[in-house]
């Protein structure tokens, strides 16, 4: 407290105006020492247990009691008003999203080498309260979708000592005549004890050293006979005038029968020109290649089933055979058994 000084009882002035000797004495003391009544404290809610579905989160919650001036201490809850404020309460209570669920992964398809294993992935609803439990895949993010399938290795594969590495037979020659060259290619297989073949993809001999073999040669080396002399369309009329034909092209196949094919014109002079007798034109498609081509096991040939014998079984073959009439083969013994029914037909 602090002592002023006053005018009639009402009105404070200067101090100066006021008789020291009876200035009272002025100090501190305490007062209301008795202890303040208890109080709750909370402190601040903490995360949320899930991110949606909902989840409890909780915050600290303590009796309180000012014992002097600002210090307070922790005391019984039973001193503290009633009821307590909450600890708990709950949150995100937004129903979650599907999201993707994945099976068990299968075996590896392998027992050695590189091989595959597979899991089912599907869409499954999060909600406890649906009815479904799986969902159209739309439902789910497509870029967070699990792989369903990857590859896998137990172990590697013991080396296999027959593997190599064997050429082809040659294939046709480019030319007919003056120098040409055939191809041939390395394929990958083993051979058995009886000296059969079984052909393999070729990145099963990836770790085979290839031999060093010819892959390409030349063939037909003789020159091309010259042109013959022209045939006249009327004799001395057309000197220089007939018929000329180029080598022939390669079969286009190299088994089961196949056409060959050359350009024939008629030229005067090395030009194009008209005149030739069409009776002295030469042949521009011939037959080629027409042994059979060789099967795995021995299976009876068309012309050789008993059961295709007769004219009730006149039928084609090959895809090709339609060409057959066109090029005018049908009187080849190959071609007229294996493309009968274009033959036939033709006929008629």
């Amino acid at each position: 407290m602090k002592a002023i000084c006053l005018q009639d009882q009402s009105t404070q002035v200067n101090s100066s105006l006021c008789n020291p000797q009876t200035r009272p004495a002025v100090g501190s003391q305490l007062c209301n020492t008795h202890p303040c009544p208890a109080h709750w404290s909370v402190g601040e809610w903490g995360s949320c247990s899930v991110s949606c579905g909902g989840g409890r989160q909780s915050r600290a919650v303590r009796c309180m009691r000012k014992v002097v001036y600002q210090r307070e201490e922790v005391d019984s809850p039973s001193h503290c008003p009633s009821p307590s404020p909450a600890h708990s309460q709950p949150c995100n209570t937004n129903t979650c999203p599907p999201e993707w669920s994945t099976g068990v992964w299968t075996q590896c398809s392998k027992t050695c080498g590189r091989g595959l294993k597979t899991r089912s992935v599907f869409c499954r609803s999060t909600d406890p309260g649906a009815r479904a439990v799986v969902v159209p895949d739309s439902m789910c993010k497509v870029h967070l979708k699990p792989k369903a399938q990857e590859t896998c290795v137990l172990s590697r594969c013991p080396k296999n000592e027959r593997l190599q590495w064997v050429p082809s037979a040659w294939g046709e020659c480019s030319v007919s005549c003056g120098g040409g060259f055939r191809r041939r290619e390395l394929r990958c297989g083993e051979r058995d004890s009886t000296g059969g073949f079984s052909e393999f993809p070729p990145r099963r001999c990836r770790n085979v050293r290839k031999p060093q073999t010819e892959l390409q040669q030349a063939c037909n080396k003789a020159p091309c006979p010259q042109l013959p002399p022209p045939s006249l369309g009327r004799a001395g009329s057309a000197i220089g005038l007939g018929w000329y034909s180029s080598p022939w092209q390669q079969c286009t196949v190299s088994c089961g029968g196949g056409v060959q094919t050359r350009s024939v014109q008629c030229l005067r002079h090395g030009r194009p020109a008209a005149g030739c007798l069409p009776q002295h034109r030469p042949l521009s498609s011939r037959a080629c290649n027409t042994h059979f081509c060789p099967a795995p096991g021995p299976v009876l040939g068309p012309a050789h089933s008993p059961a295709l014998k007769g004219e009730q079984n006149c039928i084609d073959y090959y895809g090709w055979c339609h060409l057959v009439p066109q090029h005018g083969v049908c009187n080849h013994k190959f071609y007229g058994e294996q493309c009968c029914k274009s033959c036939s037909a033709n006929k008629l």
